[in-house]
């Protein structure tokens, strides 16, 4: 029994052409006994993106309701990054519940606030009170894409810059590197309603950002204790200038739609 090499079918031994598609069976080895499969590269269907949605609220859900470690994760990463930076690297990196029950509750902290305290408690400053609903709903706004939007930012630059630093290059991995290690920024963004004063003390202690950071790239990323500091600092160098630039694009981008839709 032999196979035909341009379409595998079987061809009988006394057949001089094969019966499917007129190859002679002169051009046929003797010695080949199986047929000639074409591999092709199988590909997991991309799912939709209202699948995807939906994933995402209910991992918002899950975490608001109290079904997942959100809290625990934030106390810990806080406290004894150390440690939690190598349960983190035991999980498997999920984007859409990094985002959907990480992120977007994290970030509305430094939200809710700033529209609580631009929008309803007012900001004096020499004296005149200053108090807008409607400015209180651009703050808010502008911090929350700011931090959804940031964050994958700095996941890119993160991955992006891993192999100058002999570091691993996954981009599931530089996410959640990116996430947790913003964890302090966003929970230290309540403070906004005490005083707009107390913003140096926001940006002071967001600093510890870059200290999760440092410790979570060995683990995560596999970076030599050698090269973390160069890591570190050019990854928020680089950072500062993409914040800068998102920052006034989305200021400029809401306060034009204000402008024109709320008369603020």
């Amino acid at each position: 029994m032999k196979f035909c090499p341009n379409c595998g079918a079987k061809v009988e031994s006394e057949s001089k052409f094969c019966v499917t598609c007129g190859t002679p069976t002169a051009s046929m080895p003797p010695s080949q006994v199986e047929p000639i499969i074409q591999q092709q590269e199988v590909r997991p269907p991309q799912e939709p993106v209202y699948q995807q949605t939906r994933q995402a609220v209910q991992s918002f859900n899950e975490a608001v309701s109290g079904r997942t470690n959100l809290i625990q994760r934030v106390i810990n990463i806080l406290t004894k990054p150390k440690e939690e930076w190598h349960v983190i690297a035991a999980e498997e990196p999920n984007t859409i519940k990094l985002i959907g029950g990480y992120v977007f509750i994290l970030a509305l902290i430094p939200a809710i606030s700033g529209f609580i305290k631009y929008g309803i408690l007012g900001v004096t400053i020499m004296g005149y009170t200053s108090q807008s609903i409607a400015g209180g709903i651009q703050i808010a706004i502008t911090q929350l894409l700011s931090a959804l939007i940031g964050v994958f930012l700095l996941a890119w630059v993160i991955d992006l810059l891993a192999p100058s630093f002999d570091s691993t290059k996954n981009f599931g991995r530089s996410l959640q590197l990116a996430v947790y290690s913003s964890t302090a920024q966003w929970v230290a963004g309540i403070l906004m309603l005490v005083s707009v004063t107390m913003s140096m003390l926001i940006v002071l202690i967001g600093l510890y950002a870059i200290y999760l950071m440092a410790v979570g790239m060995p683990v995560l990323k596999n970076t030599p204790q050698a090269k973390v500091v160069g890591y570190v600092v050019v990854t928020i160098i680089a950072m500062i200038v993409i914040g800068l630039l998102l920052g006034l694009t989305l200021t400029a981008i809401l306060g034009l739609f204000f402008v024109q839709n709320m008369g603020y």
